[in-house]
């Protein structure tokens, strides 16, 4: 439930980048920092309820289990080292974001698509973290 934000932010924000690069607004360049700030935080909390599951995952699906926190907390990292080039000391977003800001922000989203498949593929490839269905009798 709480990977939907990270997810979209980090989709977000290179979109945005795109957008400030070629129309010359400064708003996107402010969305961009918003959105890399937003799919921080969010994905602080995604990646604490993950490591909680970790070890259930990990019985089911080793291998993918730790490749999807490895990636994901790649795209983290990433995430979090382009928020900093994106917002002054001031806590203003900078505009235009500096390349390497862009550039972090882009592999972020590009690691977070790797993981996300991983992830896909635990839940509906070995119904990890998916409740049995099993309909209740009279």
């Amino acid at each position: 439930m709480l990977v939907h934000a990270p997810i979209a932010c980090w989709a977000l924000t290179p979109f945005c980048d795109a957008l400030a690069l070629t129309l010359g607004v400064n708003f996107f360049w402010q969305a961009a920092a918003l959105m890399a700030a937003v799919g921080v935080a969010a994905g602080a909390l995604a990646a604490t309820a993950g490591a909680m599951d970790l070890a259930r995952a990990q019985a089911k699906a080793p291998k993918l289990a730790i490749a999807h926190a490895s990636l994901m907390s790649s795209a983290w990292v990433l995430a979090t080292i382009g928020l900093i080039g994106r917002v002054g000391a001031d806590y203003q977003a900078i505009l235009p974001a500096p390349w390497w800001a862009i550039a972090a922000g882009g592999a972020a989203f590009v690691i977070m698509i790797a993981g996300a498949w991983c992830g896909g593929e635990m839940v509906y490839g070995h119904a990890i973290g998916v409740r049995d269905q099993t309909p209740m009798e009279d």
